[in-house]
């Protein structure tokens, strides 16, 4: 197989070896190659790097810890399923809640207030090729109302997962989840915290909520470590399998406008007959921004490039979820003659524990016979 026309162009060729490693659409990796049973990836730094391959690892069982057998040589799944960087991209960017605010009222000065028309100066072009808005400290040309924007809160650590455009897991990131605002020239909202609606997602799903037209995106973050996410940070994280933070029981008073004033501790309405609304409602938003699950129904668009893109399906979901597992033993620790015959002198490291339940899981199956 020889390399693309593109790696032949503009890359730095190398001898092939046994042959380039193909990526998953079958394109040759010009700077891969297979070399007997190694496998090299020349660096553009010049360093050659030899790439762990699954299958040497398991003939020799060189693993560099229990949990990476399981994970690659156990479960099959896995490797039928998953992206490598499903489990193995260390952090995703993740930017939730995109506040747009357009703004056609005046400055203080009484100005109107103006922004830079990125369409209509781009198609501005002169014989040098730059544009109308290329000079440095040009605003080229300028069109009427002034764009503001900001976000909820940030987040890097543990993504959420979905389905990909290859019909794969991965990590997803917010694409660009917006709730805009428009001021009028008279200083008034036109429209205050306002929601789209995908009505295409919901036809897609076949689902009787009507999906917000906020968007969680499949990503490769480009962020791969060896050490790739434990089991627990998926299989009993709400927020992996799209159920939000911590299961989605924060940040959720978007639907109603946030007053700090004297408040009645018994029916929660604000005392002052005069009072200021310091958070405007966004009232669609009924789960937070992390959310893409809620009572069974994807609540916001993922990945809406891609047909096959979307969050995690239920049969998905039911398989992988395992949260609450630790209560099948230790909701027994009250029943002290049971627990007696099962507890041991001291507390069990993380390893004396695993091999515990491993021994148990091999009697039960014993048990079968």
């Amino acid at each position: 197989m020889s390399p693309l026309q593109e790696t032949a162009a503009f890359a730095t060729l190398y001898d092939k070896r046994d042959g380039y490693l193909k990526t998953a659409r079958g394109n040759p990796f010009g700077n891969v190659v297979k070399d007997g049973d190694k496998v090299i990836m020349h660096s553009a730094t010049g360093t050659d790097f030899e790439v762990p391959v699954l299958k040497t690892l398991s003939a020799t069982g060189t693993w560099k810890s229990p949990d990476a057998e399981v994970a690659m040589a156990k479960v099959g799944k896995h490797q039928e399923s998953l992206e490598c960087y499903a489990c193995h991209a260390s952090w995703v960017p993740q930017c939730y809640g995109c506040h747009v605010q357009v703004n056609y009222g005046k400055d203080k000065n009484g100005k109107p207030l103006q922004n830079t028309d990125w369409i209509a100066s781009g198609n501005k072009r002169y014989s040098d090729g730059s544009t109308a808005e290329s000079a440095v400290g040009s605003k080229g040309i300028m069109g009427p109302g002034k764009v503001f924007e900001k976000r909820s809160y940030l987040r890097w650590e543990e993504p959420v997962l979905g389905i990909n455009g290859e019909g794969r897991v991965t990590p997803l990131m917010p694409g660009c989840q917006i709730v805009y605002t428009v001021i009028g020239r008279d200083g008034e909202a036109v429209a205050l915290n306002q929601l789209a609606k995908s009505f295409d997602e919901q036809k897609e799903l076949g689902q009787s909520r009507t999906p917000d037209a906020i968007d969680m995106a499949p990503v490769q973050p480009h962020s791969a470590q060896r050490k790739a996410r434990t089991c627990e940070s998926c299989h009993n994280n709400p927020k992996a399998m799209g159920y939000g933070i911590s299961g989605g029981v924060f940040q959720l008073g978007y639907p109603r406008d946030i007053v700090e004033d004297l408040i009645d501790q018994k029916t929660g309405q604000v005392i002052p007959g005069r009072h200021k609304i310091q958070i405007p409602k966004i009232a669609d938003l009924d789960y937070d921004w992390s959310t893409i699950i809620k009572d069974d129904q994807q609540v916001q668009t993922v990945g809406t490039h891609w047909p096959l893109s979307r969050a995690l399906p239920k049969e998905m979901r039911d398989a992988m979820e395992r949260t609450g597992l630790c209560m099948g033993c230790h909701k027994e620790m009250s029943n002290a003659e049971l627990w007696a015959k099962v507890a041991t002198p001291g507390q069990l490291n993380d390893a004396q524990h695993i091999e515990l339940m491993n021994k148990m899981f091999k009697a039960y199956a014993d048990s079968k016979k």
